[in-house]
């Protein structure tokens, strides 16, 4: 396919959104987007919430296709690569230890010390000469708001957490509750654009949040042109991200709602809403910031803000993790917000997937965010098989998509390879024939992932 050759500063200049949209589409200037098919490499990731891991536990996960062995000792999460570096055997397929501070191999007795990854001791040869000479791979970490954090890459030391974590994350105020973490077979960008996707609302049409609680919701929504996108790219270390701003803001153009339409004489209406006096527009920023991070304020009330992430885990899934967050003065306050989130607000947002009975994202069987992945999981095949990052035509609701791509291509710090020197093969440790539908990966202290109880002291 030939592309048009354009000047990307002149496609950033161009006012109206469809335009830019459709000069945009024809040029595709975000060719390092479309090669991050395993995700950004050199960023921070949420790996997990930290009530799923003890002290003195261990559990593995694989993020951006490398598969990383977590240990949480003196209070704080440690990351090696899951491999011995002696014959490659995973210390997750039979964790074990004899110290707070280590890890051993259960296959040949290698000891490591998980705060540095170095080989401390061999079962089977004690005081080697290996000892000292050989060290697992580490992974930065860190934890914040019931969120741990690791670095996946080769930058030391690694940049700002803050500059990979969406930036109301760190209100002053807030109070967080994990709502869940799953696999959903998605590649992270389909995600992280279906997140983002301003003319997705009209599948959320007869969601709970409509039917239930009565939410007047557009059939769609979008920017009219580029004012009403603000774009955070400089060059200092905060976030980079695109911001989609509703309602009236001085300076800047009101977002388009959409309350009818028509197709062959039939009138397809907003449900809740008089179009006749549609509702002022709601004062709602949806952010989407590298590496893979949304945040919504607010949702799925006023004074809450929606934040989560489409992690990647290999070509054709993703870890899929929501926390919820709402300002809280008073222990009384954060009492009844935690109240709110276990009977209401959690499973209006997202319901464990086993035995919804309505049609896909209607009605109360279904979360609100399980429709999106639900969407995700339909569109995969058709980008993974059918050339669709190529095929696909978008249009003006697409502004913010196609801004997002763009911002991410300019501003990844480097791109995840499968083979290169240090990185990781294809592991394949998920079959998608077996796991077409979401895997909760939320893990109870005291077990491991494959359901054994940790070894630990």
């Amino acid at each position: 396919m030939v592309r048009e050759r354009v000047d990307e500063a002149e496609l950033l200049e161009i006012e109206d959104a469809g335009e830019a949209v459709e000069r945009v589409e024809h040029a595709k200037p975000y060719h390092r987007y479309l090669e991050a098919e395993l995700g950004p490499r050199n960023h921070w990731f949420p790996a997990f919430f930290s009530q799923e891991l003890a002290e003195g536990e261990m559990m593995n996960q694989m993020l951006a296709g490398e598969r990383i062995f977590f240990k949480r000792a003196g209070g704080k999460v440690y990351g090696v690569e899951d491999r011995c570096v002696h014959r490659g055997a995973a210390f997750s397929s039979k964790p074990e230890c004899y110290s707070a501070n280590t890890i051993t191999c259960w296959l040949h007795g290698f000891t490591y010390d998980v705060r540095d990854g170095s080989l401390i001791e061999i079962i089977t040869e004690p005081g080697s000469r290996a000892i000292g000479k050989m060290a697992l791979k580490t992974y930065p970490t860190e934890e914040h708001n019931g969120v741990v954090f690791v670095f996946i890459g080769d930058m030391d030391p690694p940049p700002p957490l803050a500059s990979d974590v969406q930036p109301r994350f760190w209100n002053a105020g807030l109070k967080f509750r994990p709502l869940h973490r799953h696999l959903i077979r998605a590649n992270w960008r389909l995600s992280c654009e279906n997140g983002y996707d301003a003319a997705h609302i009209y599948a959320h049409r007869k969601s709970a949040i409509v039917t239930e609680v009565g939410v007047p919701m557009p059939l769609g929504t979008y920017a009219p042109d580029k004012s009403s996108v603000l774009v955070h790219e400089d060059e200092s270390d905060d976030p980079k991200g695109v911001v989609k701003i509703m309602g009236d803001r001085p300076g800047m153009k009101t977002d388009v709602n959409v309350w009818e339409a028509e197709i062959e004489g039939n009138r397809i209406v907003a449900a809740n809403v008089d179009p006749a006096n549609p509702p002022p527009g709601v004062d709602l920023d949806v952010g989407l910031f590298l590496p893979c991070g949304l945040e919504v304020d607010w949702f799925p009330q006023p004074g809450m803000i929606h934040f989560e992430w489409y992690v990647p885990v290999d070509e054709e899934h993703h870890m899929y993790m929501i926390i919820q967050s709402r300002y809280c003065e008073t222990e009384e306050d954060e009492r009844k917000f935690h109240e709110d989130c276990e009977n209401f607000l959690g499973p209006l947002v997202w319901k464990e997937p086993a035995g919804q009975t309505d049609y896909p994202g209607d009605g109360p069987t279904w979360g609100f965010n399980n429709f999106d992945q639900f969407g995700r999981a339909q569109m995969e095949h058709v980008y993974a098989k059918e050339d669709f990052w190529n095929r696909e035509r978008l249009t003006k609701p697409d502004y913010i998509i196609v801004r997002w791509r763009m911002l991410a291509h300019q501003h990844m710090r480097g791109i995840q390879k499968r083979g290169g020197p240090g990185n990781w093969a294809n592991t394949g440790p998920w079959d998608p024939a077996k796991a077409p539908e979401p895997v909760n990966l939320m893990r109870t202290p005291g077990q491991n992932n494959n359901g054994y109880k940790s070894a630990h002291i």
